[in-house]
């Protein structure tokens, strides 16, 4: 079990999150009313998605690129494919987000360079960084990462933010709202730094969200916690979950956005008893 990406929609008071590596690949529709879950059997796996403005179903990130999802049936309508075939095995598509004009993120992780000690010699990861626009458009935005992750933006939109989980790094950079353009990339929080905390050193920084005050909330994969950091990269919290190593991706929920939210893994027999399970 994979759960990945929640997202809420307070229409109806939903929660939806995947498994893309559910046999078959699965998304969850959990409603916050009678916590009565619906699982959509979907016809390829998909690693992250978001709601579609004034259209129903998702847009999302299946392995080699970009589809919409259809909510009712699961069926996948491939919009781009940016990765070629010969990529299976070696590079795949994971995170992303969708910023405040629509416009979809979502980056690639490079298997091969994460089967090797970080910073080998002569390795250049091959993770990128892409935009999908809602005029079918696709721009590449970032290259070099390992695994492409959490993405999240302040509330004035002047900053982004983009994890590396196996690079252990978060980027912050100057975001451009009106031209979705980043630049001047500097270092948030570097999870390998002798100044960072010994408890979370070498975790990997997953899948985060943003609150109103700027807060960063991520999970930490590997050290059982999601944990809050100040604009400043100061930490503010640590929520652990016991037992449960592997958390993957925050969010919030509720009809008044104050329910943080985490999905979690559970791997070949790694992951605690409740990994893989949701939690709220």
């Amino acid at each position: 079990v994979l759960g990945e990406a929640p997202f809420y929609r307070p229409e109806d008071n939903t929660l939806h999150y995947v498994d893309p590596l559910a046999n078959p690949p699965e998304l969850h529709i959990l409603s916050l009313d009678n916590m009565q879950l619906r699982i959509l059997t979907l016809t390829d796996s998909i690693s992250v998605a978001s709601f579609r403005k004034d259209q129903p179903g998702y847009i999302g990130a299946r392995l080699f690129g970009f589809a919409f999802i259809d909510e009712q049936t699961g069926k996948i309508e491939n919009l781009a494919q940016v990765l070629p075939e010969s990529a299976r095995g070696k590079l795949r598509f994971n995170d992303g987000a969708s910023d405040s004009k629509g416009r979809f993120w979502a980056g690639t992780m490079d298997h091969q360079a994460m089967a090797l000690p970080l910073g080998s010699l002569g390795v250049t990861p091959a993770g990128t960084l892409y935009r999908y626009d809602p005029d079918g458009s696709i721009s590449q935005h970032e290259t070099g990462i390992y695994c492409s992750n959490g993405l999240g933006w302040s509330a004035d939109n002047k900053w982004m933010y983009f994890s590396d989980s196996y690079g252990g790094v978060v980027y912050k950079y100057a975001f451009d709202e009106a031209k979705g353009a980043i630049s001047d990339r500097t270092v948030f929080l570097d999870f390998h730094s002798e100044i960072m905390s010994e408890q979370y050193r070498g975790g990997e920084p997953d899948g985060m969200v943003m609150d109103t005050e700027d807060n960063v909330w991520m999970a930490l994969w590997g050290k059982a916690c999601v944990l809050c950091f100040s604009p400043k990269g100061k930490l503010l919290r640590e929520i652990t979950a016991d037992g449960v190593p592997y958390m993957t991706c925050t969010g919030w929920a509720g009809k008044n956005l104050d329910l943080l939210v985490c999905t979690s893994a559970h791997r070949h027999g790694l992951g605690g008893d409740d990994g893989g399970k949701l939690f709220i």
